[in-house]
């Protein structure tokens, strides 16, 4: 229902400016540039070393707790209730703690996720600028993204994907 709309109201403003003035119209294909732009791979790197720092952390957290669980199955018939129920309740914490770290560092708001957008908001500002530019500069009334789905079907010669891609690789 949402492509059938956008194509309609695309057919209907080009039907009316088609009449008036030339129309210029371009495509690129945001995920391929996103993909080969150098700095994009530099964030990527980052972003990686970090994810893999808390991915270490919380593999000893849950080696931690596997060790306490063993230590407290192995020695629970030989434990007073006293000692027993220690281990038992430093076991749940770290079970808490580590639930906890997973869900600040992964969770659906967590550290990952935001400093995914710190990396790659950046990047997406460079490249909307550079599109920007490059419609300002040669009149284009419309540039699309393949990518979002509206783009049924163009020709190679329409498609600015790696002008803007050259470009953004230029600017560093």
């Amino acid at each position: 229902m949402r492509k059938l709309c956008t194509v309609g109201v695309l057919a209907i403003c080009m039907a009316v400016t088609v009449s008036s003035a030339e129309l210029k119209i371009g495509y690129i294909n945001s995920e391929m540039i996103f993909t080969e732009y150098e700095g994009t791979k530099a964030a990527q790197d980052k972003f990686n070393k970090e994810v893999a720092r808390w991915e270490q952390e919380a593999s000893k957290r849950q080696k931690e707790i596997k060790d306490l669980k063993d230590q407290l199955d192995k020695q629970s018939l030989l434990l007073s209730n006293e000692r027993k129920k220690e281990m038992e309740d430093s076991l749940n914490a770290k079970m808490v703690s580590y639930q906890k770290f997973l869900q600040e560092k992964f969770g659906q708001k967590g550290e990952a996720l935001e400093k995914n957008e710190e990396l790659t908001k950046p990047i997406i500002e460079k490249i909307n600028k550079i599109i920007e530019k490059i419609a300002k500069e040669e009149n284009y009334d419309y540039i699309f993204d393949a990518r979002a789905g509206g783009l049924v079907f163009a020709k190679d010669a329409y498609n600015l994907s790696s002008r803007v891609l050259v470009l953004l690789n230029k600017e560093k």
